[in-house]
């Protein structure tokens, strides 16, 4: 099977964490709907939302206009959903999106220029319990027996999460960033590495990769748009009109 080219003024956007208090996603979304911002080609790379899956009856009430936005703009362009820790089990509500699940990633891309790229959230190659406690939280069955004991209290562990995670410290920087990413790169195998998840918004630069970590769209509202000179870049932009 080909694999998808990314394309020049290509969107990459991740961890919105959208909330109750905070609706930056959905001006962003608003923006592109109304051609204030434009591009053929979006790359969403998880956790968008605070807390947001299929079998949620609480979060999919929060992130109802955000679907339907979604899968309004994916008639017209091409989207990439990428699932994070944050939001998953999305392949049937986003119809017109190309949605990826956490055990598909990293998902293989090419440049223009026919190089090899690979994509995912940023929380894959995890220690084994980890892992293995995360696809547990992602089970069909075990998040609809929450969601009917949320439902019959009146969703109140619902929105204890979203009371939790609301005032969760997004911006941070990580000191010893490239020396974990320089062993995290050792499970891929591409010249270029994109994730969101770590809220860097940091481009580094290796003897034969290079690993794009792109920014928390919650901390400010910025993005990396690609702009091919000779190689692939990408461009810090702040939204202006979210």
């Amino acid at each position: 099977m080909s694999q998808t080219i990314i394309k020049n003024g290509a969107i990459f956007i991740a961890d919105a964490h959208e909330n109750e208090n905070r609706r930056h996603f959905l001006k962003f979304l608003k923006s592109l709907k109304e051609g204030e911002i434009k591009t053929s080609q979006l790359f969403i790379m998880g956790d968008m939302f605070d807390f947001f899956s299929d079998f949620c009856d609480y979060s999919l009430e929060f992130a109802s206009e955000y679907i339907k936005l979604l899968n309004e703009l994916g008639e017209g362009m091409e989207i990439h959903y990428f699932e994070g820790n944050h939001d998953f089990n999305l392949g049937k509500i986003l119809k017109n999106i190309n949605v990826y699940p956490i055990e598909k990633q990293p998902v293989n891309f090419l440049t223009q220029n026919q190089e090899s790229v690979q994509i995912a959230h940023g929380d894959i190659f995890l220690p084994f319990i980890d892992k293995y406690a995360l696809r547990f939280l992602r089970l069909k069955l075990f998040l609809k027996s929450i969601n009917f004991i949320d439902k019959i209290l009146n969703f109140k562990i619902s929105k204890a999460i979203f009371l939790k995670l609301r005032d969760k410290n997004l911006s941070y920087k990580i000191l010893n960033f490239r020396e974990i990413i320089a062993r995290h790169l050792v499970n891929f195998d591409a010249k270029f590495v994109i994730e969101g998840h770590f809220h860097q918004g940091e481009i580094i630069k290796f003897e034969n990769s290079e690993y794009i970590n792109i920014p928390c769209f919650a901390h400010d509202q910025s993005y990396f748009v690609v702009e091919y000179d000779k190689n692939i870049k990408f461009a810090n932009t702040r939204g202006q009109n979210v």
